[in-house]
């Protein structure tokens, strides 16, 4: 099929960190992730890696940082079938739905974290089918409150600045990001972070 037939395309950071963006037919710029293990850490600025690497959540770092000044501005929200990456990490076939949703994390008005969610319909059962009216309310804070939650390492990668919507003038060398898989119960789901050009929590 004409979707899975992926090209790559690599961007050179000047350094030796390299990220690569695969185009297919739903999806024409996917990351390219890398188990946190694999990455090599040298390549990741210590400021950066704290945040990066933190098992904490984030939502609750970020207000603290902010003294409060924190809300989640939501960009997209329906079903549809996730990326490839997506489904081979929650263990998803290829005509398996799931609630995407996409929200900017703001400190002091300004956006410092873009993050996407994928919930798998399978997963939204249950005490889990909450999850599907979040509205403006941070995912991150039911996450890290579920008695039941558990979650695996991180996956590492960068990203052009154009790709989450943010001035690529602003980080021509790109935009560092995470994701991870947390289990509820059982139930996967992915959240990937992007931190945009306007984090500086430090």
């Amino acid at each position: 099929m004409v979707w899975q037939r992926l090209c790559s395309v690599t961007f050179n950071t000047g350094s030796r960190v390299l990220y690569a963006f695969q185009t297919s037919r739903f999806h024409k710029q996917e990351p390219n992730w890398l188990d946190c293990k694999k990455f090599p850490r040298s390549a990741l600025p210590a400021k950066d890696a704290r945040w990066l690497l933190d098992t904490g959540s984030l939502t609750a770092h970020l207000r603290r940082v902010s003294q409060g000044q924190f809300h989640v501005e939501v960009l997209f929200q329906r079903w549809q079938i996730p990326r490839l990456s997506e489904r081979r990490l929650l263990g998803m076939g290829d005509r398996d739905w799931g609630l995407i949703r996409e929200v900017r994390l703001h400190c002091h008005n300004e956006p410092w974290v873009y993050a996407r969610s994928v919930l798998p319909a399978t997963s939204l059962v249950g005490r889990l089918d909450r999850l599907r009216t979040l509205d403006n309310r941070p995912l991150g804070h039911l996450l890290f409150t579920d008695p039941h939650m558990s979650r695996d390492r991180y996956e590492i990668c960068r990203v052009p600045a154009m790709a989450v919507g943010a001035p690529e003038s602003e980080q021509n060398d790109g935009l560092w990001g995470r994701r991870s898989r947390f289990l509820l119960s059982g139930h996967p789901i992915m959240v990937s972070e992007i931190f945009l050009p306007a984090f500086r929590p430090w």
